[in-house]
């Protein structure tokens, strides 16, 4: 599925998906067929258009950009099977997870070989800096897993770890995509710095519109029931506002509610309203439009045109999306 505002570049994003399986007809190996039903489960193909985008940003596209792409869709991938491990998820964009359908031992295995080929589609090109880039975001991507493991079921939470939490899980990539793109066509240092600020800010808008979402997003269109993140002791951003703002006999209440092994809808309809009473969704989504405001300082720092406006639109997506 490719977002509406990622038309100009929809051909090579098909382009992407066929590399993908290139890639992985030729060093799949056994994983081949579960590693391929992965990619055919579709998605957003953010983070792959991000790099395609940001190469667009200063030039015409090199052919390398294609294998950049997808080996940076193939981190991603990687880090979304570790996660459905980690958290023990059956669903995702509605579809059986590779953990449901494999197992666990076949889904780290997967994981653990999508990240070793995507390094190596890298390293083919044979400039180190590419492969740092790559290599910080899984560091970066694999800290954030660690601290938000670390904060699991802790109510008292801070709103500063959360930001360093989602800045690892989810704006580490974006932020190296924009930078790999910028680098590909021979930016200038400054340019680089540009388009890696602009994926950084992109990316912290996203995660906390997503964490909005999973609390009071249409399931339908999410594909998977809202609450997830509560029902698994995971605090975002529009609980960790209310808990704050709350005094202590709300607190006291909350922690009761928390208590119930499985939040049942009367607990879960009593923490959304408590958190509509301490106006957390308006508080995220100003913060995440100021990110977005950051976001798009960035971007002035880069050449105009119809790619600058393109991914001007896409910062409108990420805090007005749906799903």
């Amino acid at each position: 599925m490719v977002i509406s505002s990622l038309k100009l570049v929809e051909s090579d994003l098909l382009r992407v998906e066929e590399q993908l399986v290139t890639l992985l007809e030729k060093r799949g190996g056994v994983l081949k067929g579960p590693a391929e039903m992965m990619f055919r489960g579709g998605g957003k193909r953010l983070r792959p258009a991000l790099v395609l985008l940001s190469c667009r940003l200063f030039g015409p596209q090199p052919e390398s950009a294609i294998s950049i792409a997808a080996a940076v869709e193939m981190v991603h991938g990687a880090s979304l099977i570790h996660d459905d491990v980690i958290d023990d998820t059956d669903l995702r964009r509605g579809q059986p997870t590779m953990k449901a359908l494999s197992g666990n031992r076949i889904a780290v295995l997967l994981g653990d070989l999508l990240l070793c080929q995507a390094l190596l589609a890298v390293a083919e090109l044979d400039r180190v800096v590419l492969v740092q880039v790559v290599s910080q975001a899984v560091a970066d991507m694999t800290a954030g897993q660690i601290l938000e493991l670390r904060q699991q079921g802790n109510v008292e939470t801070q709103v500063a770890d959360y930001l360093r939490m989602i800045e690892g899980k989810t704006a580490a990539l974006m932020e190296a995509g924009c930078r790999l793109g910028a680098l590909l066509t021979g930016a200038t240092p400054a340019e680089v710095e540009a388009c890696g600020q602009f994926g950084l800010n992109l990316g912290m808008a996203f995660q906390i519109s997503d964490d909005v979402l999973d609390i009071w997003g249409d399931p339908d269109k999410l594909g998977k029931p809202t609450g997830s993140d509560l029902r698994e002791r995971k605090y975002t951003l529009p609980f960790l506002y209310a808990y704050q703002q709350s005094l202590k006999p709300q607190r006291n209440l909350v922690r009761q509610l928390l208590t119930q092994e499985s939040l049942e809808p009367g607990a879960m309809q009593a923490l959304v309203q408590w958190m509509d009473q301490n106006h957390s969704r308006e508080h995220a989504i100003e913060l995440a439009e100021k990110y977005v405001q950051q976001a798009r300082a960035a971007l002035r720092q880069t050449p105009d045109g119809p790619t600058r406006t393109t991914l001007e639109e896409l910062l409108d997506y990420v805090v007005n999306r749906e799903h």
